[in-house]
């Protein structure tokens, strides 16, 4: 009897230690880990309540600066960001948002098959324990520390701070840029709607969820650049966006053509020199 309780006691304590090492997630306050966009956002806001967030993929990370703006807006751009991420870190609670939200939309917002990054903690299935799930960055720290240390040095010497997200400075010029709307046309626009469904879906779960809690819901369509046609399934992820978001009387503040081509580094990304603040300038008292 005395060992199975000694059994349990373990188990228990190992649960334990996962689940708090889970939501805890010391990567994002140490210096040796290489942190995913999530992780610098949590690095740079450790409060447990995030009051006001500004969702969305890299076209919000490069074109929303929150140190400018006024709003009190945390800027939660992740690179790849779909809404399936926004739905999965709200339910699991990796975030937790005091009063207002704001999704920053395009179509890849909606894009089921777009690669988000693994290392988000979310992606994390409720089986798998926290330092296998993190095996790929704790691996390489080990083994490195290890051999520092067989060769008498400091076995700890590296970090990677600072951290910034990846944003976009200068402007494509027009010969690269119409290599990447060719590619675009290749790989993107001619997919069929079927291909979002699960993210369409997500967006109603996030709304649905927001409403049960009191969270004031807007969305932004994001900018694109007048330089590039708009293709007709961008339309249509659109339009079926802004079926959710009327059916539940959300508002949709459409800027996709509220910028001059000037403003951008390529198809969606703004340059961050003159098109992010011009954007934060721009929205900042909608905000």
């Amino acid at each position: 009897m005395k060992k199975i309780i000694m059994i349990i006691s373990v188990i228990v304590s190992l649960l334990a230690a996962d689940l708090t090492l889970t939501y805890t997630n010391f990567i994002k306050d140490s210096d040796y880990f290489s942190k995913n966009d999530f992780e610098i956002t949590q690095y740079k806001h450790p409060d447990r309540v995030w009051d006001k967030v500004f969702f969305g993929n890299s076209a919000v990370i490069s074109a929303y600066i929150e140190e400018q703006s006024d709003s009190g807006y945390i800027n939660l751009g992740l690179d790849c960001g779909v809404m399936t991420d926004l739905r999965d870190m709200l339910k699991k609670r990796h975030v937790n948002i005091g009063s207002e939200l704001v999704l920053g939309l395009n179509y890849l917002t909606f894009y089921d098959e777009f690669d988000t990054n693994p290392t988000y903690i979310w992606h994390k299935k409720i089986y798998e324990p926290y330092a296998y799930f993190e095996r790929d960055r704790f691996y390489p720290i080990i083994t490195r520390g290890f051999d520092n240390l067989l060769r008498g040095e400091n076995p700890m010497p590296f970090t990677y701070l600072p951290q910034e997200k990846n944003v976009y400075h200068g402007a494509l010029s027009d010969s690269a840029l119409a290599d990447s709307m060719a590619r675009y046309e290749r790989e993107l626009y001619n997919l069929p709607i079927e291909k979002f469904e699960k993210n369409i879906a997500a967006l109603d779960d996030v709304v649905r969820f927001c409403s049960a809690r009191g969270i004031r819901v807007r969305a932004v369509w994001m900018p694109h650049n007048p330089k590039c046609e708009v293709p007709e399934l961008t339309i249509k992820v659109h339009a079926r966006a802004r079926e959710i978001l009327d059916n539940y009387g959300i508002e949709l503040l459409d800027l996709e053509a509220a910028l001059p081509a000037e403003y951008f580094f390529d198809t969606g990304h703004l340059n961050y020199d003159v098109g992010a603040p011009k954007f934060t300038e721009m929205i900042d008292q909608w905000l």
